[in-house]
């Protein structure tokens, strides 16, 4: 048995292990982080699978039909929460429980049955304390919201800390923002929900002054076609931006691990080149990249948790 330690994530996350927020060790040391490997069969188990996923698999990310497969699967978000008014409802049925996730490099067995979940907290918690907290802003908005589960954690973070910030949720579903409004009239959040389509985005749907806008999972789903959004962003003037998203520029092609993640993330058509786009931007001195750092960790097919963040010089 092995077990992840605050040493451990700090090279995950880049950073010093003291460096950590108090409320991000807190939360640390209520999980159980530890997991065993996987023995040869099993790991030989796991590529024939992925193999067997790649040749198999029909889902195309951008199809017609994927919008109203994202209402309804944000709808069974709502519908759950409507009828509970619980909390734990809002966790997306993606991040299932009890899975072999990919972590530094290998597959690996967590003991914890939500480690996928949690790890996605400790991520929140961090992006919250360093372009949250850290910058000083007082309005976060989030583009692609799903079902708020990322908003939620960092609203109850400005709680706790007792920052004054307003929250905003957009997606291009509506299953999405009526779930978004409906938490905030249901626990009195400082929230609001809207329609926005991030491939065409409205440029008069404005961005307040002093602000934090990120997307967590979201410019994965717009089929490369980003580049309107980044442009939205520019004019509008955040303070500072960051995404968690799947990256297939931070992969090795050279190594087994790696390729299956880019042929899997290529043959769904997950979003290419934002990273390169922003490094450009950089380039060109229009704004500067703070953080980019491939967090080393995902779900079986492929690492959905890159962490990029920049400011506009």
């Amino acid at each position: 048995m092995k077990n992840i330690t605050l040493e451990q994530l700090s090279k995950n996350f880049d950073c010093n292990p003291e460096h950590f927020s108090s409320t991000f060790v807190d939360f640390f040391n209520t999980l159980d982080m530890r997991y065993e490997a996987l023995s040869e069969s099993e790991r030989d188990s796991i590529l024939l699978e992925i193999l067997h996923k790649l040749k198999n698999d029909k889902q195309v990310i951008g199809a017609p039909e994927r919008t109203q497969v994202w209402h309804a699967g944000w709808k069974e978000n709502l519908d759950s929460f409507a009828s509970s008014k619980s909390i734990d409802e809002i966790v997306p049925k993606f991040i299932r429980p009890n899975k072999v996730v990919r972590y530094n490099g290998n597959f690996i067995k967590p003991c914890n049955p939500f480690f996928e979940r949690d790890f996605a907290k400790l991520i929140q918690i961090y992006c919250y304390d360093n372009y949250i907290k850290n910058t000083g802003v007082s309005n976060v908005y989030e583009f692609g919201c799903g079902s708020s589960f990322n908003l939620i954690t960092m609203l109850n973070l400005s709680v706790d800390n007792g920052d004054a910030i307003s929250f905003y949720g957009s997606d291009f579903v509506q299953s999405s923002v009526d779930l978004c409004n409906q938490l905030s009239e249901q626990f009195g959040y400082d929230l609001n929900g809207y329609l926005f389509d991030m491939i065409e985005p409205d440029h008069d749907c404005d961005i307040h002054s002093n602000s934090c806008v990120f997307t967590f999972g979201a410019i994965e789903q717009l089929d490369s076609k980003f580049e309107n959004f980044i442009d939205y962003l520019l004019s509008k003037g955040p303070k500072v931006c960051f995404h968690i998203e799947p990256t297939i520029e931070n992969y090795d092609p050279d190594d087994l691990f790696d390729y299956l993640q880019i042929s899997f993330h290529s043959k769904r058509g997950y979003t290419q080149g934002l990273l390169p786009h922003l490094k450009n931007l950089e380039s060109s001195g229009k704004i500067k990249i703070l953080k980019n750092k491939r967090l080393n960790f995902g779900s079986k097919f492929m690492e959905g948790y890159h962490l990029y963040a920049w400011e506009i010089i």
